[in-house]
């Protein structure tokens, strides 16, 4: 029969599969991952320092690899709203020197040609 890992172990183990889904953008997956750590976090009590300290590091490491994440989902949202907006027009200046909207919509008067 195998031996029971510990918390530590345990920890490690879940903290490794989260890293995983946060490189593969399973982000569905951390709502499990959230709860079973913090189970986990209650029966640490009594671990070497040196385990809670790698715990730590490796939580650290996990939580810039997440903010990353969520920084190049921001990136791609900003970026679709500008390609959005160029859709339905453009800010220009006219020989004055004035700023006028040029759009696309309802027939600007732009001409389109193949």
């Amino acid at each position: 029969m195998a031996e029971p890992k510990s918390p530590a172990d345990q920890m490690r183990a879940v903290l490794q599969a989260e890293r995983e889904a946060i490189r593969s953008g399973d982000f569905a997956a951390l709502e499990t991952l959230v709860r079973r750590k913090t189970d986990l976090l209650a029966r640490l009590e009594g671990e070497s320092g040196a385990a809670l300290s790698a715990l730590r590091d490796a939580a650290q490491q996990n939580g810039r690899m997440l903010a990353a994440a969520l920084e190049g989902v921001r990136a791609a949202q900003r970026r679709l709203s500008l390609i959005r907006e160029a859709v339905r027009g453009f800010q220009s200046y006219d020989s004055t020197g004035r700023a006028q909207r040029i759009s696309r919509e309802g027939g600007s008067g732009l001409e389109h040609r193949a």
